[in-house]
């Protein structure tokens, strides 16, 4: 198998919703049909990649990371889907992927109740059991009501973060060793708390340089939502994370509780 080379690292893919038919998403467009996931997935499959989790990182090393063509596929919020379809489609090709699970609320109150968008309902407490016992999916933290964390006060930041990961971890009778910040929105702060919840890596969107060990909890991720063909075999290059970050540098997040 292929090696990253040194001016790469490991692709960190995000999803978010999987649909039969472009028609069955919403208006925000956070979605990929099972036939263009299913083609994502072939594609990886023939370029050599093997996906892990984040506890095989922790398992493999970071200092062995570039040793394989390593990727990891993310998916943030435990849509429902990701039992229906998410899930099968693993399963055909053999692969992995870390879900990062909303565990407050039973649908998108994020985006339903504040932007208008179509309700879709989460996983339920058996369908995550399910998929945890499959060896395929690794569970992560996004707190309990996927709010935007830089406007929490340190008090409801905690509640968040330790207690969505208390909830998970009842549920699959196992540790959590990531977190997603909903809308990738992290400060210092925020870092620090999911630390300090005992959290060994977070995963972000527009931050992070595109290399794991520089800060492992500002892991920088690329949305493969919204993502052409062409996109997605850039997108997938070892190179690309760190391109972005020179390309487009760091989002800054302001911190507005303080």
């Amino acid at each position: 198998m292929m090696k990253i080379g040194k001016h790469g690292d490991i692709p960190i893919l995000m999803y978010h919703q999987f649909v039969e038919k472009a028609e069955d998403g919403g208006k925000i467009k956070l979605f990929v049909t099972r036939k263009v996931f299913e083609l994502h997935l072939m594609i990886l499959k023939f370029l050599g990649y093997e996906t892990i989790t984040f506890r095989d990182l922790e398992k493999i090393g970071l200092e062995k990371r570039r040793e394989k063509k390593y990727i990891i596929i993310t998916v943030d919020d435990g849509y429902k889907d990701n039992y229906t379809i998410l899930y099968p489609v693993l399963k055909k090709f053999n692969m992995k992927a870390v879900i990062y699970y909303v565990t407050g609320v039973n649908y998108n109150t994020w985006t339903a109740d504040d932007m208008g968008e179509k309700r879709f309902d989460l996983m339920s407490e058996k369908e995550v059991q399910e998929l945890h016992k499959s060896g395929l999916i690794e569970f992560g933290g996004h707190t309990l009501t996927h709010p935007s964390m830089v406007k929490l006060s340190d008090e409801d930041l905690k509640k968040e973060i330790e207690n969505n990961k208390r909830d998970i971890e009842k549920i699959i009778g196992e540790r959590l060793v990531s977190f997603a910040y909903p809308y990738g929105h992290n400060s210092k702060r925020i870092q620090k708390a999911v630390e300090l919840a005992g959290y060994k890596y977070a995963v972000s969107t527009d931050s992070g340089t595109g290399f794991i060990d520089e800060n492992l909890y500002d892991i920088r991720r690329t949305a493969i939502d919204k993502t052409s063909l062409v996109d997605f075999l850039r997108k997938i290059s070892p190179k690309y994370l760190p391109y972005k970050y020179k390309k487009r540098g760091n989002k800054e997040f302001v911190d507005t509780y303080l």
